[in-house]
């Protein structure tokens, strides 16, 4: 007889939680909660790079001091740049296509075929292997132009507006083809990177605007131009606009913050040289000259009597940054004005104060020189210091004043004995603000001031290019001023590699200074 077996206990489930029995009830299964925590992550991912974007800060554009450990171990590099260095530069492949944003590339000419023109054989000397669609140029150099637009273009732009006559520029100031292919390369990634409404950058729009179209128009681009046209236009009207919208023509943003300041000389040096080409172009740019005017008549009233510019107005109650009352002085702010009141001069247009704003303009940057020959402070550790600014001083006394030959060479002397010892380094000692000034105020001196400033300049700029256009960041672990922001680096740079043929040396335009116009 067989027993009976003695009864199992009853194992009992446990009760699952009410979040699961719901899910189950929905039809819910484990892939599908896979799915959703995946989703999920990817969210919260996608959260955190916009905020990102959002929190990207404002652009810095004062020239950052110096550490006297940066200091220490800027003046242990020894000087690398050599011939050597260059050729090996020059040999690298070229990037023969670049693609950009529209229906079509822009074709780069190979390295080769970019030869440079002997001496006295002028525009025809690059044969038939250059052309302005090739190049990015369409002005009316190489017949592209109609009939009504060939006035004749400002002799101080002359040098840009054909590839014939920016190669020819570049042989007799010491460039090379490569230089050329580096803007054009430059200029079609700031092209991929404007903004919607015409604008470039995330902030501090103004001055990235107005920064981008002198880049374009220092390789003569303008509204006509074949493959930029849209972009030089779109980018002007935004700054007409920005200026219409604002209550004091302001161009910028935020007319009350600091930077502003910065913003409207910018802005307003660009509406300048665009309407110096204005008569060129068979579009219509409207509200330009009326923004441009108006952007100079506020620069001349907000001088201050030391024939500075300042900002500080927000503090001071006023409805705008500038402060004509205040008694201090920026050679720095000051930079960026006096070149938007170079712009004015040049445009012909008859505008009430400029040349006395130039004339305070030119005795206040005098009276910054120190007795070492630089423009600034004498404390290598403070902002506005002489080894950041004396390339700023010098500029504009070379290009706005007369007879000032002695203070000119005494802050050029500044300028080679710190460079002599402390030779440019991409990765170093980058600073692309002062090197901004540097490479015009060495350009506007010429002879062996230039050829010895340009053998340090030229292959740190090209080396610093990347296969996209793009300049990549010098010194990235310095201060986030420091040309950290991609518009601001890119348009430094390219303004830098324009400098052989955006502007004749005041030598040779064939008067003393603008000033006696």
């Amino acid at each position: 007889m067989v027993e009976d077996s003695p009864p199992q206990p009853v194992r009992l489930q446990p009760r699952a939680p009410a979040w699961l029995r719901l899910w189950r009830q929905m039809g819910g299964s484990s892939l599908m909660l896979s799915i959703a925590v995946h989703v999920g992550l990817l969210l919260l991912a996608g959260l955190i790079i916009v905020g990102s974007q959002i929190a990207k800060p404002a652009v810095d554009f004062i020239p950052a001091g110096q550490t006297q450990a940066g200091v220490d171990a800027s003046r242990a590099l020894e000087h690398r740049v050599s011939m050597n260095h260059h050729a090996a530069m020059a040999r690298r492949p070229p990037q023969t296509r670049i693609g950009v944003e529209g229906p079509s590339d822009i074709a780069l000419p190979d390295a080769e075929a970019m030869t440079l023109p002997e001496a006295g054989q002028g525009m025809a000397a690059a044969g038939g292997r250059l052309s302005s669609e090739s190049m990015g140029s369409s002005l009316g150099m190489e017949g592209t132009a109609s009939p009504r637009m060939m006035p004749e273009i400002p002799k101080m732009f002359g040098g840009r507006c054909s590839p014939q006559n920016r190669l020819e520029k570049l042989r007799q100031n010491g460039g090379t083809p490569e230089c050329e292919m580096a803007v054009s390369r430059s200029l079609a990634w700031l092209k991929s990177q404007q903004n919607a409404d015409g604008s470039w950058g995330r902030t501090n729009k103004g001055a990235m605007t107005g920064l981008a179209l002198l880049c374009y128009l220092g390789r003569c681009e303008t509204p006509d131009s074949a493959f930029f046209g849209d972009n030089v236009r779109d980018g002007m009207l935004y700054l007409v606009e920005l200026a219409r919208k604002n209550p004091y023509s302001i161009v910028a943003e935020q007319p009350l913050s600091n930077s502003a300041t910065y913003e409207h000389g910018i802005a307003t040096y660009a509406l300048g040289e665009m309407y110096s080409f204005y008569r060129l172009g068979n579009r219509s740019l409207p509200g330009l000259r009326e923004a441009f005017e108006r952007g100079v008549q506020i620069i001349i009233e907000q001088q201050n009597q030391q024939g500075s510019w300042t900002y500080g107005g927000k503090e001071a109650g006023l409805p705008h940054a500038y402060n004509k009352d205040s008694r201090g002085e920026d050679l720095s702010v000051s930079g960026w004005q006096f070149q938007a009141l170079k712009a004015a001069k040049h445009s012909g247009l008859k505008i009430a104060g400029l040349d006395a704003a130039i004339k305070r303009c030119c005795d206040y940057l005098e009276s910054k020189q120190t007795k070492d020959g630089g423009f600034g402070k004498t404390n290598r550790d403070d902002h506005y210091n002489q080894w950041s600014l004396t390339g700023c001083g010098v500029l504009g006394l070379q290009t706005l004043a007369h007879n000032k030959a002695t203070p000119v060479k005494k802050g050029i002397r500044f300028l080679r004995d710190f460079l002599t010892s402390e030779p440019l380094d991409w990765e170093r000692n980058c600073n692309l603000y002062c090197w901004y000034y540097y490479t015009q105020a060495f350009f506007q001196q010429g002879g062996d001031d230039w050829k010895f400033y340009n053998a340090q300049f030229m292959p740190q700029i090209l080396g610093a290019q990347q296969a996209d256009g793009s300049f990549k960041r010098g010194r990235p672990n310095w201060p986030a001023g420091d040309a950290a922001d991609a518009i601001y680096r890119q348009c430094l740079c390219t303004l830098q590699l324009e400098v052989y043929f955006r502007y004749l040396k005041v030598a040779d335009r064939g008067e003393p200074s603008i000033f006696e116009k």
